[in-house]
C-alpha cells in the first residue's frame, strides 16, 4: 500500500469519529425541532429537504475542490464546517436559524465525502480497494452504532434545550474527527510513499464527464439501488411496518439491530469471496437481492408468515446487498472516472445518493398515506428490477471503456519505446 496500514486505520477511524455524533443526533432531530422547540412538524420536515439540498447544490463544488485542491484540508475544513453547523442547529430557537444550520450542515457533509475517498484510494492500490472502502463501510456502521447508544442516554425531549448535550457531543466529534484527519493525511502528504495528494489542476468538466458512456448508467445505478434501500430505510419501510403490518416498535428495534450486526459481520467475508467478481456484476447481484427482501416484508399483507419474524429476516437480508454496495462503488467510480475527475465521479454519485433519499420518501409518504402499501412494494421491486437491466449496461460500457483505455495506454507505450 502507498498509505501504511496503520495510517489508514487511523484514518478510517477518525473519520467514523464523526458519524457518532451524527448517530447520535438523527433519531431524535425530528421531534426535538417540531415538538420540544415547538417549531412544528412543518419546520422539522423542512430541514431533512434543506439538508438534501445543501448537498446537492454543494456537489458540484466539492468534486472539483476534492480534484483541484488538497484534499487533506478540504476534508479536515469541512468537517470543521459540519460542526459549525451542528452547533448552530443545536442552539436554533427560530425557524430561519434551523434552516439555516440544516442547509449549511447539507453543504458542509457534501464537501467531505469525496476528499477522503480521493485521499483513501490515492493511499490503496487497486487490488485493496475494495477491502479498504469495507473497512470504511464497516466504521461508519459502528459509529452510527455509537452515536446513537450516546444519544439514548444523553437525549431529553421534554425542554427546548434537552437535546443540547447531544449537539455538543456531536459537535466534539466532528472537531476531533477533523484534527485526526487532518494530522493523518498531513502528516503523510510529503511522504513519498503517499503520492497523489498534492493539488491536481482541472482536467474535465462536469458536462463531459456525463458524457462519458459509463457514467450515466453508473449514476442510474446508483439512484436507484438507492431509492431501494437507503431511502425507505429510515421512512417507508419502518412506517409500512408499524402503522400496516401493526409490528410493535421493538420488534422493528430488533430487526435494526440485526441489520448492523449482520453487515458488520458479513462485509469482510463478503468482499473476501467476491475480490475478483466484476464490481457491475455485484450491484446487479445486490438489486436482486433486494427484490427478494421486499417479496418477504410483502408476504404478510397476504397473509403468508409472521409479520414479526418476516420484518426481522428482510432487515437481516438487506444487510448481505449492502455489503455488495457500500464497498464496491467507490472503486468503480473511481475506474471509470476520467484522469483528473476522481472527486468529480465521486461528488455526482453522492448527488445521485442524496436525491434519492430526498425523492424516497416523498414517494412512499403519498402511497403509504393512501393506503397502498401493495403498490409501495410493488414500487421498490419495480426499482431494483431497473437497477439490474442498468447494471448489465453499466458492465457493457465499462468493459468498452477499459478497452479503450488499454489500446491507448498500449500506443503510448509503443511511441515511448518508438
Amino acid at each position: 500500500m502507498r498509505g501504511s496500514t496503520g495510517r489508514l486505520a487511523v484514518l478510517i477511524g477518525g473519520s467514523s469519529l464523526a458519524l457518532v455524533g451524527y448517530g447520535a443526533v438523527l433519531p431524535y432531530l425530528y421531534s426535538d425541532v417540531a415538538n420540544a422547540r415547538g417549531l412544528g412538524g412543518g419546520t422539522a420536515a423542512a430541514m431533512f429537504t434543506l439538508f438534501a439540498v445543501g448537498s446537492l447544490v454543494a456537489a458540484p463544488l466539492a468534486g472539483r475542490w476534492a480534484d483541484g485542491r488538497n484534499p487533506v484540508a478540504v476534508a479536515a475544513w469541512s468537517r470543521v464546517g459540519v460542526g459549525l453547523a451542528l452547533a448552530l442547529l443545536g442552539l436554533g430557537s427560530s425557524t430561519p436559524s434551523v434552516l439555516l444550520a440544516a442547509f449549511l450542515y447539507g453543504v458542509g457533509v457534501a464537501a467531505v465525502q469525496p476528499a477522503i475517498q480521493v485521499i483513501l484510494l490515492a493511499w490503496t492500490p487497486e487490488r485493496r480497494r475494495r477491502t479498504v472502502f469495507a473497512w470504511q463501510f464497516i466504521g461508519t456502521n459502528l459509529g452510527l452504532a455509537v452515536g446513537g447508544l450516546i444519544g439514548g442516554f444523553l437525549a431529553d425531549l421534554s425542554h427546548p434545550g434537552g437535546m443540547r448535550p447531544v449537539f455538543a457531543a456531536a459537535v466534539a466529534a466532528e472537531f476531533v474527527s477533523a484534527a485526526v484527519v487532518w494530522r493523518t493525511a498531513r502528516g503523510a502528504a510529503g511522504d513519498a510513499q503517499a503520492p497523489g495528494l498534492a493539488p491536481r489542476p482541472a482536467a474535465i468538466s462536469y458536462w463531459h464527464l456525463m458524457r462519458r458512456p459509463s457514467v450515466l448508467p453508473l449514476l442510474g445505478v446508483t439512484l436507484l439501488l438507492t431509492l431501494a434501500c437507503y431511502a425507505q430505510y429510515e421512512s417507508g419501510l419502518p412506517a409500512y411496518a408499524l402503522e400496516t403490518l401493526g409490528v410493535a416498535p421493538h420488534v422493528l428495534g430488533i430487526a435494526v439491530a440485526v441489520n448492523a450486526l449482520v453487515v458488520a459481520a458479513l462485509t469482510a467475508p463478503v468482499i473476501a469471496r467476491t475480490r475478483d467478481h466484476d464490481p457491475a456484476g455485484l450491484l446487479a447481484m445486490c438489486a436482486a437481492i433486494w427484490v427478494g427482501c421486499w417479496v418477504l416484508f410483502a408476504l404478510p399483507m397476504f397473509g403468508i408468515g409472521s409479520s414479526a419474524v418476516l420484518i426481522v429476516l428482510g432487515y437481516a437480508s438487506v444487510s448481505v446487498g449492502e455489503t455488495m454496495l457500500s464497498p464496491v462503488l467507490t472503486p468503480l467510480a473511481a475506474s471509470i472516472s476520467p484522469e483528473g475527475a476522481t472527486g468529480r465521479t465521486l461528488a455526482a454519485v453522492q448527488a445521485a445518493q442524496t436525491l434519492a433519499t430526498a425523492v424516497g420518501p416523498a414517494l412512499s409518504g403519498i402511497l403509504l398515506a393512501a393506503h397502498l402499501p401493495a403498490a409501495f412494494m410493488g414500487l421498490q421491486v419495480a426499482v431494483c428490477l431497473g437497477a439490474i437491466a442498468l447494471a448489465q449496461r453499466l458492465r457493457r460500457a465499462a468493459s468498452v471503456q477499459n478497452v479503450r483505455q488499454g489500446e491507448r495506454h498500449g500506443a503510448q507505450v509503443v511511441e515511448q519505446i518508438a
